[in-house]
């Protein structure tokens, strides 16, 4: 019977072929030593348009807390299937009723929060949970700031301060996300990482589906209250990012490992993602760049999960989103089925932990409560929630 289950997997290999996820799947540590991100000049070229914008009074800059205290929408408590495994007793929320939840003029992609932004799990003494979206076409991002113990919640656009003393709006996916201190690291696309301060966040006027300064001599984002401009910037040298080949790793999602790094893995429609671990230097909220002011990466692996959507990482041990092997053999039929979580080891297997729900995103671990939290996507079932992470978690 062993010999027999292996033959089809064996199959697969001797076709170039990556067998879909099993009980126990390789989960191999391949070559990162190429790997690496550069910054440039952005944070001095962006420190300085910022300082100018702020001359205005207009862009007065504040903080988490007035988001919050602006909120204007109320999530509901779980209200869509989770189909995760009932012991495991998932909480969490449900977007407000109505665009958020039942249109896909916005789309949810990345999750993190006050548990990833500092030890206690709390910042200003609020739980706060943050996502990323992206609009249909992906000409614009934005991120959601919502207290837990309210439900309430804002959107705030992502904007380029300009050369021209001006900000535009950032186009791209809005991929992944975490929040490390003061910073806000994002995943605009799949080759870039952008930077933000949660300490210089603009009140703009909403009468207008402008970006930036309109004719009526205000400032404004797209009908939201507030706007998010951008710091720095890292990215490959040369530009550009080719999934499961080459140097340049592509970025689906972004997690902090709280020993001190931070990980990000390749959306692929079967196996052969990779998912890579970058240094980050939690005085700053940054990635640690080295003396020639390279960041690079620290290691990397080969992911065997289908369909892998976002991972976070303690250590050694990870949880990875994507396919459940049940269901690998209906991708492409135009199917939404439920995702699952997958358990694993670097450099070792991986296994099925969980089903999880459909189309499942980004990943965050919050280690002061040993919560591990996760965000889909699906169209009217959209659900951010937690459950306790993997004994294998401190």
């Amino acid at each position: 019977m062993r010999i027999n289950r292996l033959l089809p997997v064996l199959a697969l290999l001797l076709l170039g072929i990556t067998p879909p996820a099993q009980a126990a799947a390789t989960f191999p540590r391949i070559d990162a030593s190429g790997f690496a991100l550069t910054s440039g000049t952005t944070f001095t070229t962006y420190a300085e348009r910022v300082a100018a914008l702020e001359a205005n009074p207009q862009l007065a800059p504040v903080g988490v807390p007035e988001v919050l205290a602006a909120s204007n929408r109320v999530g509901r408590t779980l209200c869509h299937p989770t189909y995760i495994t009932a012991s495991l007793n998932p909480q969490g929320f449900c977007w407000q009723d109505g665009e958020d939840d039942d249109l896909n003029v916005w789309i949810p992609q990345g999750v993190t929060g006050s548990g990833d932004a500092s030890p206690t799990g709390t910042v200003g003494g609020k739980r706060v949970v943050l996502a990323s979206w992206h609009n249909a076409d992906d000409t614009a991002i934005r991120v959601s700031f919502l207290d837990l113990a309210t439900l309430k919640y804002r959107h705030v656009l992502l904007v380029e301060p300009t050369s021209n003393g001006n900000f535009a709006a950032i186009a791209g996916h809005g991929h992944g996300l975490f929040w490390a201190g003061n910073k806000l690291v994002v995943a605009t696309g799949g080759s870039v990482l952008r930077v933000f301060d949660l300490t210089h966040i603009w009140r703009t006027d909403t009468s207008t589906g402008e970006v930036g300064l309109g004719t009526d001599g205000k400032f404004h984002a797209r009908w939201h209250a507030f706007a998010l401009p951008q710091l720095g910037a890292y990215w490959y040298a040369g530009g550009g990012c080719a999934n499961t080949t080459g140097v340049k790793p592509c970025f689906a999602s972004l997690a902090i490992d709280h020993g001190g790094s931070f990980v990000a893995v390749e959306h692929t429609t079967r196996g052969g993602g990779r998912i890579v671990r970058w240094p980050l230097d939690q005085a700053t909220g940054l990635p640690r760049a080295g003396t020639d002011g390279a960041v690079r990466a620290l290691e990397a692996f080969n992911s065997p999960v289908w369909g892998m959507q976002g991972a976070v990482a303690s250590g050694n041990k990870f949880v990875i989103a994507g396919v459940c092997p049940e269901y690998a053999d209906n991708i492409g039929d135009g199917v939404d089925y439920p995702s699952c979580l997958h358990r694993g080891t670097g450099g070792a297997s991986t296994s099925t932990w969980t089903k999880a729900p459909k189309n499942t995103e980004n990943l965050s671990h919050w280690p002061a409560t040993n919560e591990l939290w996760l965000l889909s996507e699906q169209l009217r079932e959209r659900v951010t929630l937690h459950l306790p992470a993997p004994t294998a978690f401190p």
